[in-house]
């Protein structure tokens, strides 16, 4: 069982990747979802490189057909994952959202 305090320590590095500004390098659609994500798919997901070089995996939230292609700019949000445990602790997390 995941504790608020617990949730909270893990996600502390949120606010250094707020807000960071990058490019789609390669995308895919996930059609078939791990547990506790069914509701979301199909979803994109795509490798992206900020300006310092740093690349990450995020999922892509209110895109378009048309923003799936490689070097669309993106800037990093903070959406709600999921709930965790039994006391159903919302976890949030950073998604891209092209711009």
């Amino acid at each position: 069982m995941s504790s608020p305090v617990t949730v909270w320590r893990h996600h502390q590095n949120i606010r250094n990747y707020l807000g960071k500004t990058g490019k789609i390098i390669v995308w895919t659609k996930v059609f078939i979802a791990p547990a506790g994500f069914e509701h979301e798919a199909p979803y994109p997901v795509a490798i992206v490189e900020f300006k310092d070089g740093f690349r990450m995996p995020l999922q892509l939230v209110e895109y378009g057909e048309k923003d799936l292609k490689p070097n669309r700019r993106i800037i990093t949000v903070v959406r709600k994952l999921g709930k965790v445990g039994l006391d159903e602790v919302i976890e949030y997390g950073i998604k891209a959202k092209p711009i």
